[in-house]
């Protein structure tokens, strides 16, 4: 059946909306990309929390993170790979507002954030004024008496992380199968659909309109009832799977998977990546380049040779 095309004069590139931002966390090239939303399935016993410390660290590493978070009735068990990395203050037991009190300590970070923002403009502004070497307004000593900057000594405003930006945080679940903290109200609906968007800005800022959240959610089975929800399972950035011997759960697996990744690539690579033990295969459906879709113990990239010919990072 012949088919021809025609072009018409309507909607050209001057329709286009302006790019907005991503609220993606700045990563060196071969690091996961943040804020992720990642779901880590695997039996007990299999190496989940080891391997997601190693993610961790490697994002501290690079300063990924300013704050980290976790809500787990475990976390003496796993002290070990996490006590280094998470304040005791900020880890929490799963309850039905444990995920709630997580962002509103995201947004206590935000406000003090523009807080800061605020007194360095105003900073700037009072030095620019001591320096013209004019005389105050009875209105500007008052602003500025109050912000401490008449004082005998006063301190520049300094920001309290070494990076000046809006604050980069993660959140781990782990251990909250069944738990309140699963439960629809209790927010996982909203940080599995919108958590590049956590915390929005009142102004942007490096390139992002949103604080954000990072999100690792750690569980035994991949699905179950009152488990992780199909909705949040749909919406992740990456999975981490171990080797899985119930067919049923891999079936699932591959039926969700189909419409994001090559079901064949996918087998292939996880069949590669969990022959030995504590082998593990990340998927990740948003890659920089397509020959980073597949690795194996996180450090091993799995290439298919049709993805090098697709290959954009060189």
């Amino acid at each position: 059946m012949k088919i021809t095309t025609k072009k018409i004069n309507l909607y050209g590139k001057d329709t286009e909306p302006t790019q907005g931002v991503s609220n993606e966390y700045k990563t060196s090239h071969y690091a996961i990309r943040q804020p992720c939303l990642m779901y880590v399935s695997a039996v007990r016993s299999s190496g989940k929390s080891f391997c997601v410390s190693k993610m961790v660290s490697q994002a501290q590493k690079e300063k990924t993170f300013d704050r980290i978070y976790m809500i787990t009735p475990t976390f003496q068990s796993n002290k070990s790979y996490f006590g280094k990395m998470i304040d005791e203050d900020d880890v929490f037991e799963p309850t039905k507002d444990s995920i709630q009190k997580v962002i509103e300590k995201v947004d206590e970070e935000r406000d003090e954030f523009e807080d800061y923002l605020r007194k360095e403009k105003l900073y700037k502004e009072f030095i620019q004024i001591l320096k013209s070497k004019r005389e105050f307004s009875d209105g500007e000593i008052m602003k500025f008496e109050e912000l401490g900057f008449l004082d005998d000594e006063f301190d520049k405003p300094k920001w309290k992380y070494d990076n000046v930006r809006p604050p980069q945080s993660l959140l781990i679940l782990d251990d909250v199968l069944s738990s309140p903290a699963l439960l629809q109200s209790s927010g996982i609906t909203r940080i599995g659909s919108l958590n590049r968007h956590i915390s929005p800005l009142q102004e942007p800022h490096s390139g992002r309109s949103a604080c954000g959240l990072a999100v690792i959610l750690i569980s035994q089975t991949y699905t179950m009832p009152q488990g992780v929800s199909r909705t949040l399972r749909e919406n992740i950035t990456h999975l981490l799977i171990f080797k899985n011997k119930q067919e049923k759960q891999m079936s699932k697996i591959r039926e969700e998977l189909g419409s994001a990744v090559d079901e064949d690539k996918f087998m292939t690579a996880y069949n590669m990546a969990t022959k030995e033990k504590y082998g593990n295969l990340l998927v990740d459906f948003n890659p920089r380049c397509p020959t980073m879709t597949f690795r194996k113990n996180l450090n091993e990239l799995l290439i298919f040779e049709e993805d090098k010919e697709h290959c954009n990072c060189g």
